[in-house]
């Protein structure tokens, strides 16, 4: 069973799969995804990267990112994946910020190994939300949710420590904060050279330092989260395509349409149809 195989009903879900040597063709998709392996070895592949993934280990696919993974011959796999969008921490008290890791890509590599206390605590949390799901307990869907947090709070503990060591210092201030002001106003009408200011740096320094941190210029950034906006709401709801266009981010319905269609490869309204 392959990660296209689900669909994410939900803001949040965890998902234990198993799966067998096979031609598997690269995949992308709009959520954020965190995989624990648990059985055997799982080769991850991020674009020329490759990874082998051992029990315990933990990898971070940020959205929109083409991956692929399979195991080895005679090996099968299980792992377990948890799948979310940026809507299931909207809630939280500096929510946004705990989305940071899988917006940025300085210094931040996509596995977190399996000898590390943070992959420990994660595939220890993700195992007991697993289970409550399982289980059926009358709360498993707030035990899970409390266990997700803990997920995401030991994700961005690795990641800061990363960058420290990888890079020698954080990424400049300035950037952080811009990055977390999309997560937070992306949907509304933004002027990014307006961005640079409000952080206090200068438009060529803004644009070379934010492609830095993200591998993305402002507006790419920009433009992908609010095609994730939209693929979840035309996923979760039933809004019409204006609506979700309008509540994304977009100022026109010939703008939405021709950039979910670059990135997704369909227009909104087959996209929602194959969900």
């Amino acid at each position: 069973m392959y990660v296209e195989h689900l669909h994410l009903r939900r803001s949040l879900a965890f998902c234990r799969v198993w799966g067998s040597h096979e031609d598997h063709d690269l995949h992308v998709h709009d959520c954020l995804e965190i995989g624990i392996v648990l059985k055997n070895e799982l080769e991850y592949r991020f674009n020329d990267q490759t990874y082998i993934g051992r029990p315990g280990d933990v990898f971070l696919c940020r959205p929109f990112e083409p991956h692929w993974s399979f195991s080895k011959p005679d090996q099968p796999f299980e792992c377990i994946l948890v799948l979310f969008t940026p809507s299931a921490v909207h809630k939280i008290p500096d929510g946004d910020q705990l989305l940071m890791p899988f917006y940025t890509a300085k210094g931040v590599k996509p596995l977190i190994p399996a000898n590390t206390i943070y992959a420990k605590a994660i595939r220890k949390a993700a195992t007991l939300a697993m289970e409550a799901q399982e289980e059926g307990t009358a709360t498993w869907m707030t035990l899970q949710f409390m266990h997700f947090i803990d997920i995401l709070l030991q994700v961005n503990q690795y990641v800061k420590e990363s960058q420290s060591i990888n890079s020698g210092k954080l990424p400049p201030s300035e950037i952080v904060e811009a990055v977390g002001y999309l997560l937070d106003h992306y949907h509304e009408p933004l002027d990014i050279e307006k961005l640079s200011w409000r952080v206090g740096m200068g438009r060529t320094m803004f644009f070379k330092e934010f492609r830095l941190l993200t591998g993305l210029t402002p507006n790419e950034f920009l433009n992908r989260l609010r095609i994730q906006s939209a693929s979840d709401l035309l996923r979760s709801t039933n809004k019409s395509i204006i609506d979700v266009a309008f509540a994304s981010g977009f100022q026109s319905l010939s703008s939405f349409n021709k950039q979910f269609k670059s990135y997704t490869g369909l227009s909104p309204r087959e996209y929602r149809k194959k969900t």
